[in-house]
């Protein structure tokens, strides 16, 4: 069978001067090459990629195929996502790597995924749809105010850090005496500690998060206030064991609300996904040959050789994240 009769018999589009059909929109062979030389005037993009690399046209392609796919997908649920929102949630995510400048993070993204600082962006924009019909679909519960609450209640402990010693004397009114010691001077620790040294003896205050106390010892130290102690017959140590609670930090909500919600929308991202996947599988979308056919969202090289592949199984995961 011809060519021709192939594609006529697939009911495909195929201009030579087109790289891609969305719909009834077109990616022209030329709005590509124009596409391409914008990312290579990124200096981050032309540091990584060689001028002409047919890979990185293809993926250039893709994106320009997802921002189509979203524009239609935006206008179908009456969704519009604007420069500010895009901008503020970028900014959120810059924030949240505090060990980067942002030009460092776009320099990483370009060389390990070849994404141009405007493919982030467009990337943000596609997050910032899903979470808006997951709105519209009533799957964005997780993210609200009461569902972060709850998950900070949940999650206290891991985000507690506390500074804590404890001593295992050889019985209790020795442990009294080594606590009203304590409390009278906290800096007696290291001396104290030193005097009973063992295997069940902290040598010196210690700062680590709330999960990390031993398990014996969590009960009387969730009831201990900061600069407090207690003390606590444990059969295993042979003695009894004498805590110290030096200090006790509670990051407030406010404080790890950003992170919290961070967490909570990659669940719903993935809750909204089905419905994605099932809008593009029902889009027409056809691929030039001479750039590769559309694979699970992404632009690969034709490996069957035909005119046309239509996009399947695709859904939110269509682009990298940043």
């Amino acid at each position: 069978m011809s060519l021709f009769a192939a594609a006529a018999l697939a009911g495909c589009r195929a201009e030579p001067a087109v790289a891609a059909y969305v719909e009834d929109r077109t990616i022209s062979t030329d709005q590509l090459s124009a596409a391409v030389q914008q990312r290579m005037a990124d200096p981050n993009i032309a540091a990584v990629i060689e001028p002409g690399d047919p890979e990185f046209q293809r993926l250039v392609l893709d994106q320009l195929v997802q921002r189509e796919i979203y524009r239609i997908l935006s206008a179908d649920y009456d969704v519009e996502v604007s420069d500010r929102a895009v901008e503020a949630k970028l900014d959120e995510f810059l924030s949240e790597d505090g060990s980067q400048s942002a030009q460092d993070v776009y320099a990483r993204i370009a060389s390990t995924q070849m994404l141009a600082e405007i493919d982030v962006r467009e990337e943000v924009r596609r997050i910032l749809i899903r979470e808006a019909i997951a709105a519209e679909e009533s799957l964005d519960a997780a993210t609200q105010e009461p569902a972060l609450m709850q998950r900070y209640e949940e999650i206290k402990d891991q985000l507690t850090t506390i500074e804590l010693g404890f001593i295992t004397v050889p019985d209790q009114e020795t442990a009294d005496e080594t606590l009203a010691t304590l409390l009278a001077d906290p800096n007696s620790y290291a001396g104290l500690a030193a005097t009973y040294a063992g295997p069940n003896t902290q040598p010196t205050l210690r700062s680590a998060p709330l999960t990390d106390v031993p398990e014996p010892l969590v009960p009387s130290v969730q009831q201990t206030p900061a600069g407090q102690g207690f003390t606590i017959a444990i059969p295993e140590t042979g003695g009894i064991v004498v805590g110290y609670v030096a200090s006790l930090e509670v990051p407030p909500f406010e404080e790890v609300r950003d992170e919290i919600r961070t967490e909570a929308a990659g669940g719903v991202d993935a809750a909204v996904a089905p419905i994605v996947t099932e809008f593009i599988s029902g889009l027409d979308i056809d691929i030039n040959p001479r750039y590769g056919t559309l694979n699970q969202g992404r632009v690969v090289p034709d490996a069957g050789g035909g005119v046309v592949q239509i996009l399947e199984d695709s859904g939110a995961s269509t682009a990298g994240s940043p």
